[in-house]
């Protein structure tokens, strides 16, 4: 999946990434809320900034069908990551589901996404918070001056 940042920079999203989130989207009754932190790499030769891999569910977390609360495992997994990859794996932003076919983000997760952007340490100016819902994946970001907005998705030309 790829989206649109700015003109100059995507936001590209790995097929084994993307089926990772996906694996707990909420499609039914029974099914919490999951998610994560995004893990991966800022393209040197160009603006890009691509999601190599996501942490996903943690038995530390505390997950409902209408909440979730990340654990501190998914910093260390990042940190275990980040040293594995001598340096080079980049904390992207956070990833979350929601029991919803096309979702948005509610008042806590924007209140959560403020506070990832103002207490984490990351490159750049901005996180990327993609919300899995039932049919869709939806992303938003959020730079360290307050702009908040949705990307839009690119859809292929052939």
């Amino acid at each position: 999946m790829v989206f649109r940042v700015t003109e100059r920079q995507r936001l590209i999203l790995v097929p084994g990434a993307v089926e990772q989130m996906q694996a707990y989207a909420q499609r039914r009754w029974r099914n919490a809320e999951a998610g994560g932190v995004l893990l991966g790499r800022h393209l040197l030769d160009s603006h890009d900034v691509v999601v190599d891999e996501v942490t996903t569910p943690q038995d530390s977390d505390r997950r409902s069908r209408f909440s979730f609360f990340r654990s501190r495992r998914h910093e260390s997994l990042a940190r275990e990551r980040w040293q594995i990859q001598s340096s080079t794996m980049a904390y992207l932003g956070l990833w979350h589901t929601h029991p919803e076919a096309d979702p948005t983000p509610s008042g806590v997760d924007r209140n959560d996404w403020a506070q990832a952007v103002s207490r984490d340490a990351y490159e750049g100016d901005l996180l990327f918070f993609p919300i899995v819902g039932t049919r869709c994946v939806r992303v938003w970001t959020l730079s360290r001056r307050g702009t908040f907005r949705e990307l839009k998705r690119e859809v292929k030309r052939g």
